[in-house]
């Protein structure tokens, strides 16, 4: 008898707990994804974005069946006429595109805010079916339909870098400081499979603006490892990085 009271009274107090409804991973399935291929590769980055309302990412590759090539394009932001990264259509000459997958809950407005002048379209995932995205990683891609978002650029804003519009180094390390946490292979793959760094005359626009950085997120991003990140430019892309500012 004394322990059928006591299983009564644990059973009264658990009715009595109330639960917050948390936005994790374990509790709801996400329905929306974003595909992050440049600056949303670093956690840091999309978390001051999304703040609470999204989960883990996962690391994945956009095939190039799916038809997008990523250039730098001059876009115009609250830190100036600066070069971001963006993906444009090209199926004669699409490519493999490293990136990751981020589930987001209610929260899609504030990315549109954040990557204002791209176009937002929708690819229908499917596990059953053939898909044009993949993981790259022990993490295993959602086990159910859901819809992955990714911010495109139109064909008439392909302006490359110039001199009044440079690839900044400050962006760049957000974004490779990102694939470094994935490891140096996925650095190497991002760099391999990232193209317009040069204008039509062949002249490359990179500048080392890191002391004027605004970017509050890399300031407090003790991850990075600006040294490391040089050094594997040098190596990756000793070309390129040579005519940096």
């Amino acid at each position: 008898m004394r322990n059928t009271k006591k299983i009564k009274v644990i059973k009264l107090n658990y009715k009595k707990r109330k639960t917050k409804k948390k936005y994790c991973d374990n509790f709801i399935k996400p329905k929306n994804f974003i595909f992050g291929y440049g600056s949303l590769i670093n956690s840091y980055s999309r978390k001051y974005t999304g703040k609470g309302f999204i989960g883990s990412a996962i690391p994945v590759e956009l095939s190039k069946n799916a038809g997008y090539k990523r250039i730098w394009v001059c876009k115009k932001s609250k830190y100036g006429n600066k070069s971001f990264l963006g993906l444009i259509k090209q199926r004669n000459n699409a490519h493999n595109i490293n990136g990751v997958l981020m589930p987001v809950y209610k929260c899609i407005s504030k990315f549109d805010k954040r990557e204002k002048g791209y176009k937002r379209i929708k690819i229908k995932y499917n596990p059953k079916k053939k898909n044009v995205i993949k993981s790259l990683s022990w993490q295993k891609m959602p086990n159910y339909p859901c819809n992955i978002y990714i911010y495109t650029i139109k064909k008439e804003l392909n302006n490359k870098p110039s001199k009044k519009c440079p690839i900044s180094q400050s962006y760049l390390d957000v974004v490779l400081s990102g694939c470094l946490e994935y490891g140096n292979n996925f650095m190497h793959n991002f760099l391999e499979n990232t193209y317009n760094w040069n204008d039509d005359n062949n002249i490359i626009h990179w500048v080392n603006d890191r002391k004027k950085n605004k970017r509050c997120w890399v300031k407090n991003n003790d991850k990075m490892n600006r040294t490391k990140i040089d050094k594997l430019l040098k190596k990756y892309i000793a070309n390129i990085y040579k005519y940096r500012d």
